[in-house]
C-alpha cells in the first residue's frame, strides 16, 4: 500500500501558510463513509417516523432532532471509521517528517467533524484565525472534504500569505459574539482571499493563524468535512506571562465568550 502522503511542500507551508495533499483518503473509505452515514440517517428516520424532505435521510433526522440535534451529532463526530482514518493521517503526518520539520516535541492530534446541511447558514464561518481552538504555539490543521468540495458544494475560501501577520482586528457580525476579519482589512494588506476546488478525499494542511473562512453550501447535499487539529503540547500557551505569543488570541477568545454571554450573566 502506498503511503498517505507522497511529500509535503515545506516551502509552500511556510510561504502560503498551507498546502493541498492530494488523495490522502482512499476512494474504499470515502465509500465506507456514505454507507455508515447513509444507514445512520434511515434507521433514525424509520424509527422517529420522519418525513423525508431532503434527498439525505441524515439531513432531516438533523433537523428534526431540534434541541438535541448537538448530543447526535456530537456521537455521529465520533464514528469508529473517522477516529481511525484521523489516527492514520497523524502517522502519515508524523512519517512525512512534519512532527520534526516543524519542531513538535510532544504531539496531540485530535479529530472533529463538520456537517453543513443544504441552504443551512447557521455554522458557517466568515474569514477568521483559528485563534478559539489553538493553545500551543506550535500547530497545524488539517481540512479535508469527504465529498466534493467548490462553490457549488460548499468549500473553504484561504488567504494565502497572511499567516505570518499576527493576529488580525476583528469587526463584530450581527449575532452575539461573531467576529469575522474584514475582507477590506485584508485588501489594505495586499491580501486576497480565494476558494479551493477538492475532490473529495483530498486535505488541506494549513496554519491556524492562515486566515480562512466558508463557502457556503448552495447544493442539495451535506458537506462533510473532517477536520483535524495538531498541536505540540509542550509548546502550551503561558497565560500569566504576557509577552506570550498567543496571549492576544486568548484576549480575543475571552472577548468573544464575553459579548456571547446573556447581558443578564455579565451582571
Amino acid at each position: 500500500m502506498t503511503a498517505r502522503i507522497a511529500a509535503l511542500d515545506y516551502d509552500r507551508l511556510e510561504r502560503d501558510g498551507f498546502g493541498v495533499l492530494s488523495g490522502l483518503v482512499r476512494p474504499d473509505e470515502l465509500a465506507g463513509f456514505e454507507r455508515e452515514i447513509a444507514l445512520v440517517g434511515e434507521q433514525l428516520a424509520a424509527q422517529r417516523g420522519i418525513e423525508r424532505k431532503s434527498s439525505e435521510a441524515i439531513a432531516d433526522v438533523l433537523i428534526a432532532a431540534g434541541p438535541h440535534r448537538a448530543m447526535l451529532f456530537d456521537h455521529i463526530k465520533r464514528l469508529f471509521s473517522l477516529t481511525r482514518l484521523s489516527m492514520e493521517i497523524g502517522t502519515a503526518l508524523e512519517q512525512a517528517g512534519l512532527f520534526r520539520r516543524s519542531g513538535i516535541a510532544v504531539p496531540i492530534v485530535w479529530p472533529t467533524l463538520r456537517g453543513d446541511l443544504p441552504g443551512e447558514g447557521t455554522y458557517e464561518l466568515p474569514l477568521h484565525q483559528d485563534y478559539a481552538t489553538t493553545r500551543c504555539r506550535t500547530a497545524w490543521r488539517m481540512w479535508i472534504p469527504l465529498r466534493g468540495a467548490d462553490r457549488h458544494y460548499g468549500t473553504m475560501e484561504v488567504v494565502p500569505g497572511s499567516h505570518s501577520r499576527g493576529p488580525y482586528p476583528y469587526s463584530h457580525g450581527p449575532r452575539p459574539g461573531s467576529v469575522f476579519i474584514d475582507r477590506l482589512e485584508l485588501e489594505q494588506r495586499g491580501l486576497v482571499a480565494q476558494s479551493l476546488a477538492l475532490p473529495a478525499g483530498d486535505g488541506v494542511i494549513f496554519s491556524p493563524w492562515l486566515v480562512h473562512g466558508s463557502v457556503p453550501n448552495r447544493s442539495d447535499r451535506t458537506k462533510w468535512v473532517l477536520l483535524l487539529h495538531v498541536q505540540d503540547l509542550a509548546a502550551f500557551v503561558n497565560p500569566d506571562e504576557p509577552a506570550d505569543p498567543l496571549q492576544p488570541f486568548l484576549e480575543l477568545t475571552e472577548r468573544g465568550r464575553a459579548a456571547a454571554r446573556p447581558a443578564d450573566a455579565k451582571r
